[in-house]
């Protein structure tokens, strides 16, 4: 018999989750896992050979989300800003930065400089920055422009949004317009590194 609804502690939801002498039992929701899909969105699962986008606002954790999955799925992870630095934005900006790694290390100070030389970038004839970064590795991290997901959502299996907006500031629109709605699923990054491997673990092998 099932036991009266509680709150998950690992996503915070309220749906299906029951207790069996007052122990969480289970979240119908994210599964204690604490991934959910967005509002009115189906989730999907994460398997290999799957080309995914991770996206979320500066320092959320995204490259530690990418790193756990590559190690998770037994693919290679590269550095999407490093590839970005050295393609994109250095060429744009070479007077000011004597190599793309110094360009890279000041990217905090210039996201919206970042978007649009990305932008620019997309707009050269040839494989967008995407399908560069695919052909190398099949995780992208770190997309932030509209108009650039638009043009290759359809290059991925999954799009995954982490998330760590309780204790860490938003990035402002000028240099990120896509949301967690525009994910397949969201990775609670809220509670700290062990439970973010925990949740990505849980991701790839439930």
């Amino acid at each position: 018999m099932q036991g009266k609804r509680m709150v998950c502690p690992a996503c915070g939801g309220t749906r299906g989750e029951t207790s069996r002498g007052g122990v969480m039992h289970e979240c119908g929701a994210c599964r204690g896992w604490g991934v959910v899909p967005p509002p009115g969105q189906r989730a999907s699962a994460i398997r290999s050979g799957m080309k995914i986008l991770v996206i979320g606002h500066a320092e959320h954790g995204k490259d530690t989300a990418a790193q756990c999955l590559g190690r998770e799925l037994g693919v290679e992870f590269i550095s999407s800003s490093e590839f970005c630095a050295a393609r994109a934005v250095y060429p744009l900006v070479s007077d000011l930065y004597p190599d793309w790694r110094a360009c890279f290390e000041d990217r905090r100070n210039h996201r919206a400089m970042w978007r649009h030389a990305i932008e620019a970038y997309n707009l050269r004839p040839g494989p967008s920055l995407a399908e560069q970064v695919l052909a190398l590795a099949p995780i992208y991290v770190g997309m932030r422009s509209r108009a650039e997901f638009d043009r290759s959502k359809s290059l991925f299996d999954v799009v995954i949004w982490v998330d760590a907006s309780k204790r860490l500031p938003l990035e402002p629109f000028s240099s990120m317009d896509l949301t967690k709605h525009d994910a397949d699923l969201i990775v609670d990054n809220n509670r700290g590194l062990s439970e973010l491997t925990e949740t990505i673990w849980g991701l790839v092998n439930t």
